[in-house]
């Protein structure tokens, strides 16, 4: 195996110093232009790639950023991360990606190793580990970006969706079309995005003078099988205390719900209205089409990107929140045709 070119090979060959090599691929005015052309001509010849360590050794900026993932099957963060590489790769960016299960421990074990590649930033997707933050973010010396879950500190950035107004939005509709005995199928217990989506299903059941229903909480992880699991219980009730429709955390949960509904004879909307959240793009042909909040998830990788370089350019940055969208489909409909 050949071992890849180095500048001091590349400077062998042209007859010069290290340094006029360095500076003439850089593009410095400090080399003339002749030599800058034939230095740049037996590097292309070489296939000279240059490193990024050294890279930033030098300039003391590795072009890179660290993004770390509960996981990468899930829809939601394969949409964040195309606005992420969208704008990180506008701007001559690479990444370095952990996954971490949605373990804590996992993920701050994740956000040392990432640190030892030297980024330019980090960005957390839907963090697990709260306050086990406390301690290693003042010691990163870097921007951080935590895309919907929330953190204080120095270089610290928050962009999220607002899910408290997303959940009333949600509960919203469904009042709207005259449903009372609605059920919430909830997400990750540990999750901030699953405490304010609830938080916002009880503001709009105030609102409406509905009083609040614990048996109508649902637990769940944001999974398909919770979906299944909530139907299934959602059949074992009588069926004078069945809710009629069901607010689901996010659309991967609401389409197994919609899955074994399906499965099992049962008429969605005609029998139990079902909205998601996400608006992942499998939910627009579903069976029947989902109802959701869409959540602009692509623009939130975008504005986490963007809120790093503008940290890395010392520009005054705030915290982002993003209101969602309803979007309407087959799958709720009014009480009344029910």
């Amino acid at each position: 195996m050949h071992n890849r070119p180095s500048i001091k090979d590349i400077a062998r060959r042209a007859d010069v110093a290290p340094s006029t090599v360095s500076r003439a691929l850089a593009g410095s005015t400090r080399v003339s232009a002749a030599t800058r052309q034939r230095i740049e001509a037996i590097a292309a010849e070489m296939d000279y790639t240059p490193s990024a360590a050294a890279r930033s050794l030098v300039t003391g900026a590795s072009k890179t950023l660290g993004i770390l993932v509960p996981g990468l099957s899930d829809p939601y963060i394969a949409a964040v991360m195309e606005g992420i590489e969208a704008s990180s790769a506008a701007a001559g960016y690479q990444h370095v990606i952990a996954s971490t299960g949605g373990d804590p421990e996992r993920e701050i074990r994740a956000v040392r190793m990432l640190a030892g590649y030297n980024p330019d930033g980090l960005i957390i997707l839907s963090s697990r580990a709260g306050k086990a933050y406390l301690n290693i973010l003042p010691t990163l010396n870097m921007p951080v970006a935590f895309v919907n879950s929330a953190q204080i500190g120095d270089s610290v950035l928050s962009i999220a969706t607002d899910n408290e107004h997303g959940g009333w939005l949600a509960t919203r509709h469904l009042l709207e079309l005259g449903h009372k005995r609605i059920a919430y199928l909830g997400g990750p217990s540990r999750g901030r995005s699953q405490q304010a989506r609830a938080a916002g299903y009880r503001r709009a059941l105030h609102e409406a003078g509905i009083p609040f229903d614990p048996a109508l909480l649902l637990a769940g992880d944001g999974s398909i099988d919770a979906g299944q699991a909530a139907l299934r219980h959602i059949l074992s009730l009588p069926e004078d205390v069945r809710p009629t429709a069901v607010f689901c955390y996010n659309d991967l949960c609401a389409l197994g719900l919609l899955a074994h509904a399906r499965k099992h004879g049962l008429p969605v909307p005609e029998s139990l209205s079902v909205i998601g959240f996400d608006d992942i793009p499998i939910a627009a042909i579903s069976a029947p089409p989902l109802t959701t909040i869409e959540q602009r998830t692509t623009e939130l990788g975008q504005l986490a990107v963007d809120s790093i370089f503008a940290a890395l350019r010392q520009e005054p940055v705030a915290d982002i929140r993003l209101r969602g969208e309803l979007i309407v489909r087959a799958s709720t409909c009014t009480l009344s045709e029910t």
